[in-house]
């Protein structure tokens, strides 16, 4: 019976690195993230195109056509923010918000696609 049992636990200990996922890493026993919770601009400029993204920052104009300018103390980058991505907040300049988005890496600017910006 044990040897059934140290067998079953060998076979299935594979899975259980693949359980933790794509970006997470098993570190003593616990959950990690390989990548921060919040992305700097800085950190931003070398991700690959549609990496999801979550930024800490302002957003300190606007370009109009949609186009926003949102910095954070590392820099500053352009955010495209469709009309139902502000889920209803009234945002002034300055105003601290967290941007959800995903990158938008084109051959001559880096800018984000916002999903949702919370205040």
């Amino acid at each position: 019976m044990k040897k059934i049992s140290v067998l079953a636990l060998a076979a299935i200990m594979p899975i259980c690195g693949a359980v933790a996922g794509p970006g997470k890493t098993m570190n003593n026993g616990t959950m990690n993230n390989a990548h921060p919770a919040v992305w700097s601009v800085t950190e931003i400029m070398n991700l690959p195109d549609d990496t999801p993204v979550v930024m800490r920052g302002r957003i300190t104009k606007n370009m109009g056509n949609n186009i926003f300018v949102f910095e954070d103390d590392s820099g500053s980058i352009m955010l495209e923010i469709e009309e139902d991505s502000w889920n209803g907040n009234t945002v002034r300049v300055n105003d601290v918000v967290t941007v959800y988005g995903n990158v938008d890496q084109g051959s001559n600017y880096t800018e984000i696609d916002v999903n949702s910006i919370v205040k």
